[in-house]
């Protein structure tokens, strides 16, 4: 029997049959897009996939594939498993440097950096040096940086900040404004050892456009092309793959709509089906649950939740409705002391399960489900902080000084060293106690600890890049799944990508979730029923409709935290965002067709 038949028999087996799954790792198509939920499968299926391409000979030696995220966890965690899984479908030893000679998995800041780190200096001399040694920041922070600001003028900022602007708004800007941009970055950042995180990939592209033999040799190079995560996929990380595709290009895809949740930041609405139509390539959604295959009502919420978003709200079940628990308050501090019953009643029965309480942001709201934990001492994480806290990119930026100062080029990052690194930081925030330092110095210790050990298969280069990577892109918050605590409190934005046995979804409720700027639109705003089933979101309101989607696709990265059950709540009396107490209710996504509430205290 053939190697490549044998091995196609071993998928069949591990995909047991899965007609979808096997689908995209056989078909014959060169360029592929799938649509795949959280708890699908993806992962596996991609890795089959690869090791199927190489075993036909279509992705020849001494060719690699190269494997795309947005999020730097993300791309870790893809490089674990396919460290893991690749080497026995292949037939090769499991060695992390054969397996690196196959596969190049990194996020988009890191295979630029990899690019500008060999061709760097054809656009600028001082791009000779280790692009890592130099200082990443973001546009937004230029003008707080006294180290670069008293070197540039207010239009020279501007030009920064616009670039930044244009890209959160989902625009691709033109040439001209890219060759500014990047003039200004080389001119007057790059001679002070500083470069925007926005510049490492704008450079790249421009490189790729000036210099064709370049862009020719990593087409080549890398002949499969996989992106994971493709919906959070942003103007300028677009116009890269379009440079790295080619008519021979073989091209992976995977993502799903409904999690786009990141549109504030630049992520492309509707980029699967642009893509797809641009390079004519092969649509599949996978089709089948393996999260929830043991969880009946867990499985049918899934499926309900999907077919309101493909059906804008219309959706008509054919069976019953999906039971979804909930906690319903009198008050504020009712609904969070009814959240923290159950979560007591979880330890006492499951004491080392996960739990999350996730919520839409910080507010006096979710300060009282902390009073709640408190007050029965029950321990938790604290993780309410966001992108745009100030002490929160503060920390990110200290962590980077302070770990380019001590490893320099180096790149020694033993245990003992690492160790060194987390106490140099703790000393520059020794007299700091308050609970965002106190939550982000645990994440930090978290996040060395597992590189130390979990991931001791990492290269040096891999170790430095991926942790200087993440201090860079502000991503230490997905670290959270590494800190010892079993209950986090977090924002569903820094949640993505996490997952936990139990997720409570707190202050589900009209002007929270949705939020106010989709509820004020609504006609039936000011009702005053318990539990909103406002219709003002159907076809007539398409302003509206597109706005609930986008908030629907947030209660659905919620929901699928869970492994085993998710829970929501909400209360009768609300705090709003000036600390008055307003009547409140169960929102619309609460009452949305094929869900039906239980009471979560009688389970």
């Amino acid at each position: 029997m053939s190697d490549i038949r044998k091995l196609r028999e071993l998928l069949i087996r591990q995909h047991e049959g899965d007609e979808r799954q096997l689908s995209v790792i056989f078909t014959e198509a060169p360029k592929v897009i799938v649509e795949a939920p959280a708890g699908y499968g993806k992962t596996t299926t991609m890795i089959s996939r690869i090791a199927y391409l190489f075993a036909s000979g279509q992705i020849p030696n001494p060719k690699r594939v190269l494997g795309l995220t947005f999020s730097v966890n993300a791309a870790l965690k893809v490089k674990r498993e396919v460290a893991e899984k690749l080497p026995e479908l292949m037939g090769i030893s499991n060695n992390p440097i054969l397996v690196n000679d196959k596969v190049t998995v990194t996020n988009y800041h890191g295979f630029c950096k990899s690019v500008l780190k060999k061709y760097g200096y054809l656009i600028s001399d001082l791009l000779r040096k280790d692009i890592n040694s130099i200082r990443a920041i973001s546009d937004t922070d230029v003008r707080k940086c006294s180290e670069i600001n008293i070197f540039l003028s207010e239009n020279e900022i501007n030009i920064l900040e616009q670039m930044d602007a244009v890209i959160k708004t989902g625009s691709l800007p033109d040439e001209t404004e890219i060759e500014r941009y990047n003039q200004l970055v080389v001119e007057k950042m790059l001679p002070l050892d500083y470069v925007t995180h926005n510049a490492i990939i704008l450079m790249t592209i421009s490189l790729f456009s000036s210099f064709h033999e370049v862009q020719k040799f990593y087409q080549n190079f890398y002949p499969l092309l996989i992106v994971d995560e493709f919906q959070d996929t942003n103007s300028i990380a677009w116009n890269l793959l379009e440079h790295l595709i080619s008519p021979k290009s073989h091209l992976l895809f995977l993502g799903d709509p409904l999690q786009r949740i990141y549109g504030f930041i630049g992520a492309l609405s509707g980029i699967m089906t642009m893509a797809a139509e641009k390079y004519n390539m092969q649509q599949i959604a996978l089709s089948k649950n393996y999260r929830f295959r043991n969880n009946p009502e867990m499985l049918k919420l899934d499926a309900n939740i999907r077919a309101n978003a493909e059906t804008c709200f219309t959706f008509q079940p054919s069976d019953s409705a999906a039971q979804l628990p909930a906690f319903y308050g009198y008050t504020q501090e009712n609904e969070a002391a009814l959240i923290v019953a159950k979560i007591a009643e979880f330890r006492e029965k499951e004491p080392d399960c996960k739990i999350a309480i996730l919520c839409r942001g910080r507010s006096k709201n979710s300060e009282q489900i902390e009073q709640a934990l408190a007050s029965v001492n029950i321990p938790y994480f604290y993780g309410m902080f966001t992108d745009e806290d100030q002490n929160y990119i503060d920390f990110h930026i200290i962590c980077q000084n302070v770990f380019v100062r001590r490893f320099g080029r180096r790149k020694n990052l033993g245990v003992h060293s690492l160790e060194l690194f987390v106490e140099s930081v703790r000393a520059e925030y020794a007299d700091k106690t308050d609970k965002t330092t106190m939550s982000l110095l645990l994440l930090l210790e978290a996040l060395i600890k597992k590189v130390s050990t979990d991931y001791i298969s990492l290269t040096a280069e891999d170790k430095y890049s991926l942790i200087l990577d993440i201090f860079e892109n502000r991503q230490l918050k997905q670290a959270m799944e590494y800190v010892n605590q079993n209950i986090i409190m977090s924002t569903i934005h820094g949640a993505k990508g996490l997952e936990w046995e139990y997720v409570f979804l707190a202050d589900v409720e009209r002007w929270v979730f949705p939020n106010f700027f989709t509820c004020n639109e609504c006609l039936q705003k000011f009702s005053s029923f318990e539990r909103c089933k406002c219709k003002s979101y159907l076809p007539l309101e398409n302003q509206l409709q597109n706005k609930m989607i986008d908030e629907l696709s947030v209660f659905y990265v919620g929901v699928t935290r869970a492994r085993k059950q998710v829970y929501i709540s909400a209360s009768a009396r609300r705090y709003n965002s000036y600390d008055q107490e307003k009547s409140s209710g169960f929102s619309c996504l609460a009452a949305m067709p094929g869900i039906k509430l239980i009471d979560a205290t009688k389970m």
